[in-house]
């Protein structure tokens, strides 16, 4: 679909223009449902993760592997974007090419004129402390109509922990509702998903109407960043896994080969997890109960994918905008890629990248103008993103869980102990 667009847009480009307004209609649909997906998917988890005593005995792991794997992510993604400079542009014609791509008013483009030079600086001495009262909602009700995502994911925390404090009788029913809309938003998704190749198409013609394709070269370096932020990933959760299961790095990667092509071909972290418990309960022999627990426990959690994609998108678009970044910022970046990657899970490809847009609302950066940049290249980032994802997954699993052998270990040494004449 993206090289039918591109002909589209070079061959027919007035045709590609008329029907641009469906792929903003399509757009609206797939964010009209960010916020009852995010309020209902996280209070319910988290109210199920307090609940379930089995998960209350591995919740403090969890809870360690996501503040891990996230702050890896960012560190990560963000150190190869400041290395790489994936967005800085040399050459003075193509920042005006650029310059003039952004500002076009297309089927994805924003309603913020922003020019394409440096923002003011606005040394407010007093941004650390707005950064937090940004964080925390007064008025919780208020976050959601304005679509504070952030604010709106901390009171989901804090209300699914309370939730779960809460004998399971009286707080059921509010369960089984936010079970429901769960359900039903998922149901909606997958229903628009089905559009994502028409959509992907016109959003293409359309803007290679405009511009043409040497913008999209543009997206090179991004995609390095991408490429290798994975790569070091699925390594290093190759290592883990070899390590664990006491097996050569060479064989642990040939075993891992069907997980790998699985998660190639569907793009879905969702779809590769029947594969994730088999590798690690059938050929490697962890405890099968407790990797059934924790890895569709994982699955919703550890968004490694996610995180780096905001990390490293942020990054690109205020160095395609010549925005310099403090340091503060850059940690304001980080904590923000790693809550909101814990929001994505069961979304789409394009529903996580539109979520940019609250990173770089935070820095004042025109994302939806660049919109089209990261639709280009969303099928190869897609796939990156959910390699790291299930690898990670799988890894975290392999740390917490216990092998086969492990599990047989106590019991041996509790009958034989049993066995033993009293006196």
């Amino acid at each position: 679909m993206i090289a039918a667009g591109i002909l589209c847009g070079l061959y027919y480009p007035d045709f590609a223009h008329a029907i641009s307004p469906v792929a903003q209609l399509y757009l609206n649909f797939l964010k009209m449902v960010v916020l009852p997906y995010l309020v209902s998917s996280v209070i319910f988890s988290i109210t199920a993760m307090v609940q379930d005593p089995k998960s209350v005995r591995y919740l403090g792991k969890v809870g360690m592997a996501v503040l891990v794997v996230s702050f890896l992510a960012v560190l990560v993604s963000g150190t190869l974007s400041l290395i790489l400079q994936p967005g800085q542009i040399e050459n003075p014609q193509s920042r005006i090419e650029l310059g003039e791509f952004i500002n076009s008013q297309g089927s994805v483009s924003t309603d913020l004129a922003f020019p394409f030079q440096p923002p003011p600086s606005n040394g407010d001495p007093s941004g650390g402390h707005s950064i937090l009262l940004d964080l925390v909602p007064n008025n919780v009700f208020n976050a959601l109509a304005s679509g504070q995502t952030i604010q709106v994911l901390l009171f989901c925390l804090l209300f699914g922990l309370a939730m779960g404090k809460i004998p399971q009788p009286s707080s059921m029913s509010l369960t089984q509702a936010l079970n429901a809309v769960y359900r039903a938003c998922t149901v909606l998704t997958n229903w628009f998903i089905w559009g994502l190749p028409f959509a992907t198409f016109i959003l293409i013609a359309d803007q290679t109407a405009s511009t043409g394709t040497k913008p999209l070269t543009l997206m090179g370096g991004y995609l390095l960043v991408m490429g290798l932020s994975c790569l070091i990933f699925v390594a290093g959760a190759f290592a883990i896994i070899a390590i664990r299961s006491r097996r050569s790095y060479w064989t642990t990667i040939k075993t891992c080969q069907p997980l790998l092509m699985v998660a190639i071909t569907t793009r879905s972290t969702v779809a590769s997890l029947p594969w994730v418990i088999n590798l690690l309960s059938e050929r490697l022999r962890f405890s099968l109960v407790v990797v059934e627990l924790l890895v569709p426990l994982q699955a919703a959690l550890l968004r490694t994918g996610p995180a780096l994609l905001y990390t490293s998108g942020a990054l690109f678009i205020a160095q395609l905008y010549g925005h310099p970044l403090a340091v503060s910022d850059l940690v304001l970046v980080g904590i923000i890629s790693a809550l909101l990657a814990l929001t994505t899970g069961g979304m789409g490809s394009l529903l996580i990248l539109s979520q940019m847009s609250i990173v770089c609302g935070y820095l004042k950066l025109p994302f939806e103008a660049a919109f089209a940049l990261f639709v280009a290249v969303d099928a190869a980032v897609d796939t990156f993103m959910t390699l790291a994802s299930v690898c990670t997954v799988a890894a975290s699993t392999a740390m917490i869980a216990p092998s086969h052998r492990e599990a047989t270990q106590p019991e041996t040494v509790s009958e034989q102990l049993e066995a033993e004449p009293a006196g």
